[in-house]
C-alpha cells in the first residue's frame, strides 16, 4: 500500500477531478467512501436531474453529479479564513525581488504575494503547499479487492495517524476503482478557523500503510531507500505528449547519460560522451577550478521564451551526480586502445572477443554472487554498466527491447541508502572494465559470431541478474529484488536466435461502442477534467 501527498489551492478543481472520468477515462463509479463526521453517504453528491432535450430524455452519466454542495462544505472554511479558492497568479518581478530579499512585506503588498516564499535550496521565489491536502491510497496488483467498508476503516486511520483528523480539518475519501482511494483535506481547522499545518505527515503515512499491510496480509512495500528514480512531473509528461515524444525528456537524459557513464574511465572521457550524443554538457566549477556539478539537455526540449531545459546529474538519478561519477570512475581499471580501420570501425574479430570476454567474466560474477565470495552490492552495480554499454552497442539512440530491461534493472543496481557500493571487489572491477571494452569497439553488429558472443552474454547476464535477484530477496530489499527479476525474466527471450520459438504480439482488441437503448444519456462534458493544478509533494514516492 502506497500513500503519496500533493498540495493545491483548488477545492472545486479536485473534487471536479475526482468525480470526473479522470485524464485517461480510467475513473468508474466514483463515490464517497469515508469523511471526517463518519458520515460519508450524506456528502456524496447527487446526480443532475434528467433532462428534455427535442422530445427526448437525456438521463445524467455517470460522471454528470451536482458537485456544489460537496465543493460548498470542502472550501468554506478555507474562503472564511481568507485563504484563495484558485491558484495564486504568476509572481511579478518586482514582488519577486522583495520576496527573494527578505523581511516583512509592506502594507501595499497584494494579498497573494503572502503564498510565495525564498526556497533556499532552489535558490528561486516558490509558491508556499497550498492547503487543499491530496493524497491517493494505492494498493499492490496482487492485492486483494477491498470492500467500501475496509477502505472507509483506512481512510479514517490514515487521517488519524498524520494528525489532520484530530486537527478539525474536513476529509473525505473518494473511491472510483478497485486498487484505490482519494483522500481530500481542507488544511483549516473547524474548531479554530485557522490554517491546519501537518507534522511529518508523510513518514507516518508510510509507517500506518506498512500497519495495515501487516494486519490485511497486503503485499509488503518496502520503506525508503533512496535508490527510487525521480518520477518526471505532470508538465513534462504533457510537454511530451505534446510533441510527440515516446518519454519524457528527463527519462532520455537519463538513459543516454547512464550509457555514456558505463561507457566512459574519467570526466574527461563522460563530457566527450556527452557531446557526441548532442546533450549540450555544460559545467559548473568551484573557486579552485575544479568540476563540482554537470546539466545536460535534450535539443528540442526548450522553454517558452527558447532557452534549453537543463537538468543536473542529481536530477536524474541519485548515482549520475558528478561526485559518484567520479567515485565510480576511481574504480573503474582502463582499457587497452582498440585498433580502427579506415571507416572508424572495429573489426568484427575485437567485437566478438569483446563479447566473450564480458560472457567470461559474468559467469565469474555468477559464481561469485553464488557462492558469498564477494561484495555483491559492488556486482550488482556493475552489471548494470554491463547491460548499458551492451544496450548501447546494441539499440543505441533507439530504444528497443534490451533498453527496456537495462531500466527494469536499474534500480537493483543501486545500494539501498549509499547508492553506490561501499567497496569494489576485484571481480566487480572486472565487470566495469568488460563494460568499458564493450563501450570502445561501438556499435555492434549482431552478424555472424559476433551474433551468436552477443547471445551468449545476455544468457550469461540472466543468470548473473536471477542470482542477483534471489540474493537482494534474501535481504528484504524489496525493490531490488523486483527490479533484478523481472529483468532477469526477460533476458533469455532476447538471447534466443531470430525466429526460434518467438511469437508475435497479439494484437490489442478493439472494444466496440456498446449498442443505443431507447434513451439516450446525457453527453459527459469533458472540458476541465484534468485535476487540479497541484504541487507534487517533494519527499516520498507513490503511485502516479
Amino acid at each position: 500500500m502506497i500513500a503519496k501527498v500533493v498540495h493545491g489551492y483548488r477545492p472545486a478543481g479536485l473534487i471536479k477531478y475526482l468525480f470526473g472520468p479522470g485524464k485517461f477515462e480510467e475513473h468508474e463509479n466514483p463515490r464517497v467512501v469515508g469523511s471526517w463526521d463518519g458520515a460519508p453517504w450524506l456528502h456524496h453528491p447527487d446526480k443532475l436531474p434528467a433532462v428534455e432535450l427535442d422530445g427526448e430524455i437525456l438521463e445524467p452519466g455517470e460522471f454528470d453529479f451536482n458537485l456544489a454542495p460537496l465543493t460548498q462544505t470542502m472550501q468554506e472554511l478555507a474562503e472564511h479564513a481568507g485563504l484563495p479558492l484558485s491558484n495564486p497568479p504568476g509572481i511579478t518581478p518586482e514582488w519577486e525581488e522583495r520576496v527573494r530579499a527578505g523581511g516583512a512585506l509592506p502594507p501595499d503588498a497584494p494579498s497573494w504575494v503572502k503564498h510565495y516564499k525564498y526556497d533556499e535550496k532552489k535558490k528561486a521565489v516558490v509558491l508556499r503547499q497550498g492547503y487543499v491536502w491530496h493524497c491517493p491510497v494505492r494498493l499492490h496488483a496482487d492485492d486483494p479487492t477491498l470492500t467500501d467498508k475496509q477502505w472507509e476503516q483506512i481512510a479514517e486511520r490514515l487521517m488519524k495517524a498524520t494528525g489532520i483528523h484530530q486537527a478539525g480539518a474536513r476529509w473525505i475519501a473518494v473511491r472510483h476503482a478497485d486498487d484505490h482511494i482519494h483522500l481530500m483535506a481542507t488544511l483549516v481547522s473547524e474548531r479554530t478557523g485557522k490554517r491546519i499545518y501537518p507534522y511529518r505527515d508523510y513518514p507516518k503515512l508510510r509507517e500506518e500503510c506498512r500497519k495495515i499491510e501487516r494486519e490485511l496480509g497486503l503485499v509488503a512495500t518496502a520503506g525508503a531507500d533512496k535508490t527510487a528514480l525521480q518520477v518526471p512531473t505532470r508538465r513534462e509528461k504533457g510537454k511530451a505528449e505534446r510533441k510527440g515524444w515516446a518519454v519524457t525528456a528527463r527519462e532520455e537524459l537519463r538513459r543516454v547519460v547512464s550509457q555514456c557513464a558505463a561507457s566512459a574511465s574519467s570526466g574527461e572521457e563522460f563530457l566527450r560522451e556527452l557531446r557526441r550524443e548532442g546533450l549540450n554538457p555544460k559545467t559548473t566549477t568551484g573557486a579552485d577550478g575544479v568540476i563540482r556539478g554537470y546539466t545536460v539537455s535534450l535539443p528540442g526540449d526548450v522553454t517558452a521564451d527558447g532557452k534549453p531545459v537543463s537538468y543536473s546529474g542529481t536530477k536524474l538519478a541519485s548515482d549520475l551526480t558528478w561526485p559518484k561519477l567520479m567515485a565510480r570512475w576511481a574504480s573503474t581499471p582502463a582499457v587497452e586502445p582498440i585498433a580502427r580501420a579506415e571507416d572508424g570501425r572495429a573489426s568484427g574479430a575485437d567485437r566478438q572477443s569483446a563479447l566473450e570476454h564480458a560472457a567470461a567474466v559474468v559467469d565469474r560474477a555468477t559464481a561469485q554472487v553464488r557462492d558469498g565470495g564477494e561484495d555483491v552490492d559492488g556486482i550488482a552495480h556493475a552489471a548494470g554498466e554491463v547491460l548499458a554499454a551492451m544496450t548501447r552497442g546494441r539499440e543505441g539512440r533507439e530504444a528497443g527491447p534490451l533498453t527496456e530491461i537495462t531500466e527494469r534493472y536499474d534500480r537493483a543496481a543501486r545500494t539501498p541508502h549509499r547508492v553506490l557500493p561501499e567497496q569494489m571487489g576485484p571481480v566487480a572491477r572486472d565487470l566495469r572494465q568488460a563494460s568499458r571494452r564493450i563501450a570502445a569497439v561501438g556499435a555492434l553488429s549482431g552478424r555472424g559470431k559476433e551474433k551468436f558472443a552477443g547471445l551468449a552474454l545476455l544468457l550469461a547476464l540472466a543468470g548473473l541478474v536471477a542470482e542477483i535477484a534471489a540474493w537482494q530477496q534474501m535481504r528484504g530489499r524489496v525493490h531490488q529484488a523486483d527490479a533484478a527479476r523481472r529483468a532477469a525474466g526477460a533476458l533469455p527471450g532476447l538471447a534466443q536466435p531470430a525466429g526460434a520459438g518467438r511469437r508475435p504480439a497479439a494484437a490489442r482488441p478493439v472494444t466496440p461502442p456498446a449498442a443505443g437503448g431507447a434513451r439516450r444519456e446525457r453527453p459527459v462534458v469533458r472540458r476541465d477534467i484534468a485535476g487540479p493544478n497541484e504541487q507534487p509533494r517533494r519527499r516520498g514516492k507513490g503511485p502516479g
